[in-house]
């Protein structure tokens, strides 16, 4: 019990040894707390103690009077291919703190968390405080290495334009891209997420294989994909806001296309973790959830789709393939 009432702790001492550098100069070699406390400009005491605690939970490792990271460490590198530095500055960030201090009203009142403690739904205050809104997006970025595996669940032969709602940064899209060179890609996102989308595409945008737009899926999706992908979307929003964008995706798709849904699906009975954690932090969030299978066949019905098949992906990931009814 108290290792899960620490927890905070633990998670806030990462995200410090990110912030301070820590991470970045043992990335370079092993050093002494005074030498890294020298390089760093950091109080060599308060360092060492704060590095002990790294080395309980495996971030670092004492090796011969010296801190190295270990494997565990190693991912919160700036430049390690998993970006979990991204996420770690997303997760420590003032924005998602202030949400989860207000998880008691989400439960209590039914608001979302995120609303008590911001006055505003967590997209408005995006669009209206940019360097979060970049925080955020690299975060989702990170979250969402688990679309690396899409291709090799997916086979895109038969596509011709796949359309990535809600898309982020465009990693997910450039991934299938890459993997399917016949295929051209349109992009929609927040209108402040779209820089990001423009960085990560820009040698798509200029062959003239990919596109991006902003756009309002809950109200219209672009014409002319064969596929769309709502990747780690539908779970933002609640049953009757997800049928509209289902709904509205059904009405934009090509002929024979298919809907990609990418979710942490809550099994019919048992909690796992990852999945359950998230639950409560779209609870606390916005005003979605994560879903049972049986949910989103539900879901999916009403908007004219059912599902033709589900897939594991990483990270406890599912791929559910949705294909629009007859009639």
């Amino acid at each position: 019990m108290i290792r899960l009432m620490t927890g905070p702790w633990v998670a806030r001492s990462v995200a410090a040894a990110v912030r301070l550098g820590v991470v970045g100069r043992l990335a370079e070699g092993a050093a002494d707390a005074e030498e890294l406390a020298g390089s760093l400009g950091l109080h060599p005491d308060r360092l060492n103690r704060l590095l002990r605690l790294l080395s309980a939970v495996d971030v670092v490792q004492p090796r011969s009077g010296r801190y190295e990271l270990t494997g565990t460490g190693a991912c919160l590198h700036r430049e390690h291919p998993s970006r979990l530095h991204d996420l770690v500055l997303l997760y420590d960030s003032t924005m998602f703190a202030e949400a989860w201090g207000s998880l008691e009203e989400a439960v209590r009142t039914g608001r979302t968390a995120f609303e008590a403690a911001h006055g505003t739904d967590v997209f408005s205050y995006l669009s209206e405080h940019p360097r979060d809104a970049d925080r955020y997006s690299a975060g989702m970025a990170a979250g969402g290495r688990f679309g690396t595996s899409l291709p090799s669940v997916y086979d895109f032969a038969d596509a011709r334009v796949v359309a990535d709602l809600g898309g982020g940064d465009g990693d997910l899209l450039a991934t299938v891209l890459d993997h399917a060179p016949h295929l051209r890609g349109v992009l929609v996102e927040r209108p402040t997420a779209l820089p990001a989308a423009r960085r990560r595409l820009s040698a798509y945008l200029e062959s003239g294989r990919a596109t991006v737009a902003a756009g309002d899926f809950l109200e219209s999706v672009p014409p002319g994909a064969d596929v769309h992908i709502l990747s780690r979307v539908l779970h933002n929003w609640s049953d009757d806001e997800a049928r509209a964008v289902l709904r509205r995706s059904r009405e934009a798709l090509e002929p024979g296309g298919r809907v990609l849904i990418l979710e942490r699906i809550l099994p019919d009975s048992g909690s796992p973790l990852l999945a359950t954690l998230f639950d409560v932090h779209m609870m606390v969030m916005t005003t979605g959830a994560e879903r049972t299978e049986h949910q989103y066949e539900s879901l999916l019905r009403d908007a004219g789709l059912t599902t033709e098949r589900v897939a594991d992906l990483s990270l406890e990931m599912r791929l559910l393939v949705a294909a629009p009814l007859p009639g």
